[in-house]
């Protein structure tokens, strides 16, 4: 049973590189030159409205803020207000813009910065925890409807926080900086509007040792609307390749397979989990309030990248293993309990977190100490395990050149067209687990250059071209690319001898 590996002619084969490095310079093209960064921020300062007087429970915002006894932005015109009394609200967007949440966005992950003045009158308590009651809501503009509360919740950190001083001088009065808090979470955001209304609780000696607060920000991070349609539009191109490259290759299976071979099985589990990725469901959230994206995001993402560790395994593992060794699920045991392992722990950890989101999005894993113990736990095992099989594919690879180089060390002893064929075949071979290597060193490249950019880069001359969107583009074109070439090359073929 012959493959298209080796019987397309070596012009073809090099003008299939060629297309694949012409899409990957396209999409990245798109990403750094029109494409804007993958996530925008908003930074807000908390609004203070002491509720005194005010008649039953009600959703502070810009249009009732006027029966506020009293409102600021700053905690320090509230020296006569109560804690219990004194209500924290702020709106995504900011209320005093015309602009709206749109569905483009997708999510939201909010933080949460205190900064707590050095006050002799109250001093921060190392280890000290503090407790918010906080009430989510949303509102669209032309529903006709006030505000729908989502989630209520009373929340409890761990809060950490370390005295910053005038230019270090000791003695000096300073500004308690704390460890920024995860906030809440929303999967979709499918209305116009949201809204936070906070209380500092003091009932049942709560929040008696977090000393006094000077600020309160918090930061909301979404996805841009631009990157998200134009990426949207890559994957739909790219799922309807991957259907189209998978039927192929199932047909050519079946109609030319007399015997599926292990690494066959191997590509059809890559091309389903290809497909898996690829499809587009986002559109979807654009007309249905989807809140588990995140969630299922981060499941088929790591579906994906576990069957494509899987697979580079056995590809490695079946050309530099001998005749008794091949074919067989057992010769990789090992490295699939590793990775099964892996995902069971990041699957757990995912759950524990975004699935309880779900239902509350104010709940993180981080917030106390236990949480923390089974979250740093899963997510150890997770990159040991994943260390484990990096370093038993470097294995592979290493095994997997030295047993094409002792084949290349036998052509010399065979004659004619067995010998024309052989060495071909060893090149293309070769080709291929070349280009794997380079791929890998490619994504470890990329993501260097995105966190760098994100961080350090300032030239000038490269602000016309997005670091950040581009390398993105670029890594899941890539990937996408050669598991549709692994799923062409490798569709059997009639043997007619001769190539094609």
């Amino acid at each position: 049973m012959a493959t298209l590996l080796e019987t397309m002619s070596v012009l073809k084969l090099v003008g299939l590189a060629v297309l694949s490095f012409v899409a990957m310079l396209v999409v990245g093209l798109l990403g750094g030159l029109i494409a804007p960064d993958p996530t925008g921020v908003q930074s807000h300062l908390v609004r203070y409205c002491d509720t005194t007087g005010m008649k039953g429970p009600i959703l502070i915002d810009e249009s009732v803020s006027w029966e506020c006894r009293k409102q600021s932005d700053s905690l320090k015109d509230f020296d006569d207000s109560t804690p219990d009394s004194l209500v924290m609200w702020t709106q995504f967007p900011h209320n005093n813009s015309n602009l709206t949440m749109s569905r483009w966005h997708q999510f939201m992950i909010a933080s949460l910065q205190v900064q707590l003045d050095d006050s002799a009158e109250h001093q921060y308590h190392p280890g000290s925890k503090l407790w918010f009651e906080a009430t989510l809501a949303y509102k669209d503009r032309d529903s006709g409807k006030g505000w729908q509360v989502i989630k209520e919740s009373l929340m409890r950190w761990d809060f950490s926080c370390v005295l910053k001083t005038p230019d270090g001088l000791a003695g000096e009065a300073g500004t308690w900086e704390c460890d920024e808090i995860p906030f809440f979470e929303l999967g979709s955001l499918h209305h116009d509007y949201y809204l936070i209304n906070m209380r500092l609780p003091t009932y049942n000696g709560r929040n008696r040792e977090i000393g006094t607060i000077d600020d309160i920000y918090i930061t909301a991070i979404h996805q841009n609307g631009g990157f998200t349609q134009i990426f949207l539009s890559i994957k739909t191109v790219l799922a309807n390749l991957s259907v189209l490259m998978l039927s192929y290759f199932l047909l050519s299976v079946y109609k030319y397979g007399r015997h599926v071979r292990l690494l066959q099985k191997a590509i059809t589990v890559l091309g389903f989990s290809t497909v898996a990725l690829n499809f587009p469901i986002e559109w979807f959230s654009l007309w249905v309030d989807m809140p588990g994206m995140l969630l299922w995001s981060d499941i088929r993402q790591g579906f994906f990248l576990a069957q494509f560790v899987l697979f580079l395994i056995i590809f490695m593992g079946e050309h530099c293993a001998d005749d008794t060794a091949r074919n067989s699920w057992r010769t990789y045991s090992v490295p699939i309990v590793i990775t099964s392992l892996a995902c069971g722990a990041l699957l757990m950890f995912d759950l524990s977190e975004r699935g309880r989101q779900l239902f509350d999005p104010f709940y993180s894993v981080w917030s106390n100490d236990t949480g923390r113990f089974w979250g740093v736990t899963l997510v150890s095992l997770a990159t040991l395990a994943i260390a484990l099989d990096v370093l038993y594919l470097m294995y592979l690879t290493v095994k997997a050149v030295r047993t094409l180089r002792n084949k290349v060390m036998l052509l010399p002893n065979m004659e004619g067209e067995r010998k024309s064929y052989y060495k071909s075949m060893l090149r293309r071979v070769t080709a291929i687990c070349v280009t794997t290597v380079l791929i890998g060193i490619a994504t470890v490249i990329m993501f260097a250059i995105m966190n760098y950019s994100e961080v350090n880069l300032k030239w000038e001359e490269f602000r016309s071209v997005n670091l950040t969107t581009a390398p993105y583009f670029v890594i899941y074109t890539m990937w996408n690319c050669y598991a549709l070439t692994i799923m062409l090359l490798y569709a059997p073929q009639p043997e007619y001898g001769k190539s094609v």
